[in-house]
């Protein structure tokens, strides 16, 4: 093929090239106002849809609400699979948010046990099974029986109950807002406890039932390990027991030991005045 050839193929080509997009244009002149409306036509189908289908999940959501706040189950059994199903997380997040306001109001004592435990029973009925908002009415019942606690607590320490006011005062948890009060508290009624059992030992001492002032020094022992007036007074016992010198090992060790209680009662009482006038 000559070269003459291959230009004449060429220009061919080129000119169906031209044809073809002279043709184009005038069919995009012609279809142009109808091309216009169909691509708007889909731009606003595609916005009508979007529209649709979010107006769809948010009257689910805002139907679950009502069903909630008028604590119908029955009617929110009807709509639990498709809001959970398309609105599951939102509506969870919606319920944990009630069950913190309302362990809040409570913790600060703006609203009543009955209360708090009413909506937390509702809380969790209406809640997905799998969520973790179900363990809200245990932290209800934890923090309210802590108040009892604390209150029975306070009932002993008024009796000079010690050891019991001490076990009372050690089980209000962390979350109850006497907590850091009633930690102070336990270590007071602890100490004021030690001093009864230091009392306690000595007058068995100075009765001369040593064994029963072994184990109750033991006990004060086995509560503050090392105490000086424990140590002091289970040597004098143990001198009155292998040697029969009660009077002069007692001369020698009761001023002490009585300096002792008398020091730690007025340590302890320094304490708890404090506490209290707070």
């Amino acid at each position: 093929m000559s070269k003459r050839d291959d230009d004449k193929g060429e220009g061919a080509s080129v000119m169906k090239m031209k044809e073809r997009v002279e043709w184009f244009k005038q069919w995009f002149q012609l279809y142009k106002k109808q091309l216009m409306i169909g691509v708007l036509a889909l731009i606003v189908m595609f916005i009508a849809g979007v529209f649709a289908f979010n107006y769809q999940l948010k009257k689910v959501f805002n139907q679950a609400i009502t069903y909630y706040q008028e604590n119908d189950l029955f009617g929110f059994e009807e709509i639990r699979y498709d809001l959970y199903a398309k609105q599951g997380e939102a509506f969870d997040a919606f319920l944990t948010q009630e069950a913190l306001e309302t362990f809040e109001k409570f913790k600060a004592e703006d609203m009543s046990y009955y209360e708090a435990i009413g909506i937390a029973q509702r809380i969790e009925s209406f809640a997905n099974k799998s969520s973790n908002i179900q363990s809200f009415q245990e932290q209800i019942e934890q923090l309210n029986q802590s108040r009892k606690v604390f209150e029975k607590a306070e009932s002993f320490a008024i009796n000079k109950e010690w050891e019991q006011a001490y076990y009372h005062y050690q089980q209000v948890i962390e979350s109850d807002p006497n907590y850091e009060k009633a930690q102070q508290l336990a270590d007071s009624a602890k100490r004021w406890w030690i001093q009864d059992i230091l009392v306690e030992a000595v007058t068995y001492y100075e009765e001369g039932d040593y064994e029963q002032s072994l184990t109750t020094i033991e006990k004060g022992l086995e509560l503050s390990p090392g105490h000086e007036a424990f140590v002091d007074l289970q040597e004098a016992v143990h001198v009155a027991i292998t040697e029969g010198q009660k009077e002069n090992k007692w001369t020698e060790f009761k001023d002490k030991i009585t300096s002792s209680i008398q020091s730690g009662i007025e340590n302890i009482q320094g304490i708890f005045n404090k506490i209290f006038k707070r």
